[in-house]
């Protein structure tokens, strides 16, 4: 089965939070470097796609909720346990400093430059709603540092302000490819010039 047909048919379920034209776009970059290093912050209904998507590749799950974890115990996914030391509503004094942005990683994952990382997790609500969650500052300082150099960074909810502060901070305005309905961020990591 094609991503497109993987695709329509998580979608004709009634599964996965995305637009279609969304999931189509990051199936299709998908699709083109798969075999690849698949890294996802988030884990949903449409990881089985994701790993399907990427057959003979290596996928990877990010996931602090422990609980949301235990519903996928019969899968064959590689889910790995996170915590965030953050909190949305304290971006601005975190700021970019990376003492405070890095996570504790397993040497298996921190160890691989990652073809691809998706960072569609974890929760971070931010104005006009009120503020939850860890928000997604470590989760894209942690891309940007485990993505190989011209690596795809994919950042969901663009349209906020912590997502779209930080993914340009880190991987430059500059470097943004793609934006698929203000929503599915496509950057390319590229070496800063000082």
């Amino acid at each position: 089965m094609n991503f497109v047909e993987l695709i329509e048919d998580m979608k004709d379920a009634g599964k996965g939070l995305m637009s279609r034209k969304q999931y189509m776009a990051v199936g299709q970059i998908l699709d083109k470097l798969s075999p690849c290093n698949f890294l996802v912050f988030g884990l949903g209904e449409d990881a089985l796609v994701w790993k399907e998507i990427n057959n003979g590749g290596r996928t990877v799950f990010f996931e602090d909720d422990k609980e949301w974890i235990s519903k996928f115990d019969n899968e064959t996914l590689e889910i790995y346990p996170v915590e965030y030391n953050t909190k949305a509503k304290n971006y601005m004094k975190i700021g970019f400093d990376s003492k405070r942005l890095e996570m504790d990683l397993p040497k298996e994952i921190a160890d691989i430059k990652w073809d691809i990382v998706f960072v569609d997790g974890p929760l971070g609500h931010n104005p006009p709603r009120p503020f939850k969650g860890p928000g997604r500052m470590q989760s894209i300082y942690t891309a940007y540092s485990l993505l190989k150099e011209n690596g795809i960074c994919i950042i969901d909810d663009m349209g906020r302000e912590i997502e779209s502060l930080y993914a340009n901070h880190f991987f430059g305005p500059n470097n943004l490819y793609a934006l698929i309905e203000d929503k599915i961020g496509f950057f390319k990591k590229r070496i800063k010039i000082k």
